[in-house]
């Protein structure tokens, strides 16, 4: 049962996959409600573009109390790896907990002007399938992690961690919905 993305609680919904984009955070509730026996659950990345990238799978074992130590998981199937109608049914169930009780104020004057594209960009990898490596961009800068936290930097002021000269607007104009993305593959690294 999902319970909170990015920091912000959901109307709580249940579902046996959960999406998680680049940079996300999801906190979902396990219900364990199934015969004694030691379960599968499995992590696949999700594409829905062409682009060659190493189609690495993490699996982890669930195993209830009682089980036999070396009986074998019960397996599991993750979704195609451009299943968009289980990302959409995902996506579309998120719902706020916006209420009288807790009311989502948002501010009403605009001072900034932004326009963000998120996608997918294409980074050099020696030792990647291809020489590249899919990577999430924002304004085509993917990140890179800094050797210092970035909520410890800016509590304690700490300069030199990251800038604050990221794009309001993509570098480079496209058709954002369309099949053209091979003009807008290239990225540029940043904090």
């Amino acid at each position: 049962t999902v319970v909170e993305v990015d920091a912000a609680y959901t109307k709580p919904f249940s579902t046996d996959t959960i999406f998680i984009g680049p940079g996300q955070t999801t906190n979902a509730l396990l219900t364990a409600d199934k015969s004694v026996g030691k379960y599968l659950m499995a992590v696949s990345p999700f594409m829905d573009t062409v682009v060659a990238v190493d189609n690495v799978t993490a699996i982890a074992f669930l195993r209830y109390k009682g089980t036999i130590a070396f009986s074998p998981p019960v397996l599991t199937t993750t979704p195609a790896i451009n299943a968009t109608p289980v990302t959409s049914t995902f996506m579309d169930n998120l719902r706020s907990l916006n209420s009288k009780k807790f009311p989502a104020n948002v501010p009403l004057t605009v001072d900034h002007s932004l326009y963000f594209t998120i996608g997918v960009g294409i980074d050099p990898c020696a030792t990647c399938v291809n020489g590249s490596k899919a990577v999430g961009a924002i304004n085509n800068i993917s990140f890179i992690m800094p050797t210092t936290a970035l909520l410890q930097a800016h509590y304690y002021s700490i300069s030199g961690v990251f800038t604050d000269d990221f794009p309001a607007m993509p570098p480079n104009s496209f058709n954002y919905t369309g099949n053209n993305t091979a003009l807008n593959l290239q990225t540029i690294n940043g904090t």
